[in-house]
């Protein structure tokens, strides 16, 4: 990150939270770390791949775009209007900070250590993450299969919403709620499996999966506070 990190004895405290998949609770958790934004979009679309253990580890390619308030208010030349206006770039390629922190999820999950190939890029849009992912599957699994099997994941999870079989979210499907969006495409003839995702990268992607840790750490329902419609068009 290029920054100095907290006292390990703090580190060692902090329980990384990806709301949906949350082991927290008010008894043993002190500090939580609320997941970036690209993470967040990225984890959720290949949770359920690597849980079932459904693809080649070493093939996982992340491309994904961001709106300009991906970084922040300070300044940099990148988000001056005339820089960003009319234009798309891919940027911090093999440095970026979400790179580490998608791979130590991955790797814990699988239980084996995980490098994906992480692209960023900034359009000219205020707000939202879009993140195509592609996998190269390890057994012949149709789309059909592999679509049920996401449904079947997400089901109990509020935020998480599947697409139709055919159907890829929009970034304006998204904006300013809490909810993730997830398309998913199997070439059959390859073996390959392509998985698209949205989220608002200030909710979901930050305060708004801060507030459902929250109501998970606390005991609230889960959805307290964050039942919003999504703005659109």
């Amino acid at each position: 990150y290029g920054e100095i990190p907290a006292e390990q004895s703090i580190l060692d405290k902090a329980n990384y939270s990806l709301a949906e998949w949350s082991d927290i609770n008010n008894d043993s958790t002190k500090i939580i770390a609320n997941p970036g934004c690209f993470p967040t979009a990225t984890l959720l679309s290949l949770h359920p791949l690597l849980k079932n253990n459904l693809i080649n580890k070493e093939s996982i390619i992340i491309d994904a775009k961001t709106g300009i308030s991906g970084a922040g208010r300070s300044l940099s030349q990148n988000v001056h209007y005339g820089e960003a206006n009319e234009n798309f770039s891919a940027y911090k390629l093999g440095t970026h900070k979400h790179t580490p922190e998608i791979e130590q999820y991955l790797s814990k999950l699988s239980g084996s250590d995980i490098k994906v190939m992480f692209t960023p890029h900034l359009v000219p849009m205020t707000r939202g993450i879009l993140a195509t992912i592609y996998v190269d599957l390890n057994e012949q699994i149709s789309e059909e299969a592999l679509h049920k099997m996401y449904i079947k994941t997400y089901q109990n999870k509020p935020f998480v919403r599947i697409r139709k079989i055919g159907e890829f979210p929009k970034t304006k499907e998204v904006l300013g709620s809490n909810f993730c969006d997830i398309g998913i495409y199997v070439d059959e003839e390859r073996n390959k499996a392509v998985i698209v995702t949205v989220i608002d990268n200030l909710v979901k992607g930050a305060s708004g999966q801060a507030i459902q840790n929250m109501n998970i750490l606390y005991g609230f329902n889960e959805d307290k506070g964050l039942n919003l419609l999504p703005v659109y068009p």
